[in-house]
């Protein structure tokens, strides 16, 4: 018997419509996973593009799914995104 869990360096989710520096967002993935908390991460899009830098402010483990808080540190944009988002595309 055992417990299946995945340690995560980046949060991937639809993310909200607008985002804003200094903000806060709700998140909820499938599963159970564990994330750093304060320290700084990406937020990708399911398309694996990156959105922003981010921090896990706090997250709770349910019967297998997560769900938490997170702060936008930085919004990716330009050539830092483009760099970002295919170094994802390319480590799926």
């Amino acid at each position: 018997m055992g417990f299946s869990t995945k340690f995560n360096w980046v949060l991937q989710i639809d993310s909200p419509a607008t985002i804003e520096v200094g903000e806060t967002y709700d998140f909820s993935k499938s599963g159970n996973r564990l994330f750093p908390i304060d320290t700084p991460i990406d937020l990708i899009n399911p398309e694996r593009e990156a959105v922003a830098k981010i921090k896990i402010k706090s997250f709770l483990n349910q019967h297998d799914s997560t769900s938490g808080i997170f702060e936008v540190i930085k919004i990716y944009m330009g050539n830092e995104k483009e760099v970002l988002s295919n170094y994802w595309k390319e480590n799926q």
